[in-house]
């Protein structure tokens, strides 16, 4: 597997916790995408299209919304030999919000105590609160990231994260502890493409992060939240689907102080080091076995908003979804299967990229890689936003390299493959 390549050149890792503030929509300002819409102070604000502009348009009034009702009967599998697990959070959680923000990103342990291993079907998130749960993450987290898991959520009350789990290394996690659905608002249960399904050991738990948007609470009252999973699992003796398995591809991120922004951290050596001292000298190791990794000079680093890694395959298998990830400077994504060939096969293209939409992406048709094929993942950053972003714009400027906190960047493609 390619995480044990990566992990021969990386001594990782770090852990993480950060929030970030979501710029707040107002009457006539810019925004992004036609259709798109956000609450703010009890109203609904949709991007619409003014002469040759996109704008927020006046916005509409929110009617209260109730708790959703915890459901009282457990629902039926679909499978005849299928299980339902259902479980909860421990204990309810009051989102609290960083100084001069409005996000709570959070991260709950949650045991559905599966008995024996299984294959996952169906994963549903269910919010106790959905007008103010912008969107969640759930990681199944392995026998190698458990303890670390429960330590961190000794109290039952979860802990702060940002971009990922927060468990184990940068790389290693995505593996031992992988991002295995997404909710937002509209979504409903989570099917893994036909034909396949995701691995569930005995004994295994989820970590659930949760992202508060503070922002969009009815009448700005915020209450305690208590969200759940609820799971259909087959025992593994009696799947007649296929397990999918993870493969990572990663680039070096060098992002330059945009023109006309000066600071101390805007030199690469005194950012690294800042960077070490709050990954606990891990950072520089891990910047260094990235560029070793993508065939460039690890001592002199040339920065670029636009990165790419070409790295060979060293197994056969077939490729069904595909996510990408990076943080908040991140617009495009691209991976492609044995570039500038006769043999080039786009893998996934996102054209704008989202950080609260990082879901897998079935591909139309799974694709067969070889061993010794290439694939190319390629990122582009605009440092620039970090100018705009509330929880960023605070801080001292500074050259942006790979890193687990928010205030970092990553270029990391995720596939889930399925062997055999």
């Amino acid at each position: 597997m390619r995480i044990r390549a990566i992990a021969a050149s990386l001594v990782l890792l770090v852990g993480m916790s950060s929030s970030i503030a979501a710029p707040s929509p107002k009457a006539g300002a810019a925004c992004t995408k036609l259709g798109m819409t956000q609450n703010f102070q009890s109203k609904k604000f949709t991007c619409v299209k003014s002469g040759s502009k996109r704008v927020w348009d006046k916005g509409t009034p929110i009617k209260s919304a109730l708790p959703s009702p915890t459901p009282t009967t457990t629902p039926s599998p679909t499978n005849p030999k299928g299980k339902i697990y259902s479980v909860q959070m421990a204990k309810a959680h009051l989102p609290v919000a960083p100084a001069n923000g409005y996000d709570d990103y959070r991260c709950f342990l949650l045991d559905p105590k599966v008995t024996e291993d299984s294959i996952i079907q169906s994963i549903e998130f269910i919010p106790q609160r959905k007008n103010y749960v912008h969107h969640a993450i759930i990681f199944r987290v392995s026998e190698a990231n458990l303890q670390e898991a429960k330590t961190l959520d000794a109290s039952g009350t979860g802990w702060p994260c940002f971009g990922g789990s927060g468990l184990g290394g940068m790389f290693s996690s995505f593996v031992t502890s992988p991002w295995i659905s997404a909710w937002a608002p509209g979504r409903g249960k989570d099917l893994p493409p036909s034909g396949y399904g995701i691995p569930f050991n005995k004994d295994e738990q989820f970590v659930l992060q949760v992202h508060y948007n503070l922002l969009a609470a009815t009448g700005g009252k915020i209450e305690t939240d208590q969200s759940k999973i609820v799971i259909e699992a087959v025992p593994v003796a009696d799947a007649t689907v296929k397990p999918l398995n993870i493969e990572l591809f990663a680039a070096p991120v060098e992002l330059a102080c945009p023109e006309g922004v000066t600071g101390p951290l805007c030199d690469r050596t005194e950012a690294v080091k800042d960077l070490s001292k709050r990954t606990k000298g891990g950072a520089e190791l891990e910047l260094l076995g990235i560029a070793a990794m993508c065939g460039k000079n690890p001592f002199f680093p040339q920065p670029d908003v636009v990165t790419k890694c070409d790295q060979k395959v060293r197994s056969n298998y077939t490729i069904v979804t595909a996510a990408p990830h990076m943080h908040l400077l991140g617009r495009k994504l691209k991976m492609t299967l044995n570039p500038g060939t006769s043999r080039e096969q786009v893998i996934i293209n996102v054209e704008k990229y989202d950080f609260d939409d990082q879901s897998p992406i079935p591909l139309k048709t799974p694709l067969e890689v070889k061993s010794g094929d290439v694939i190319r993942i390629e990122c582009t950053h605009d440092p620039k936003v970090r100018q705009l972003i509330p929880s960023l714009k605070n801080l001292p400027p500074r050259y942006v390299t790979w890193g687990e906190g928010s205030s970092d960047e990553m270029c990391l493609g995720i596939l889930s493959v399925s062997r055999g």
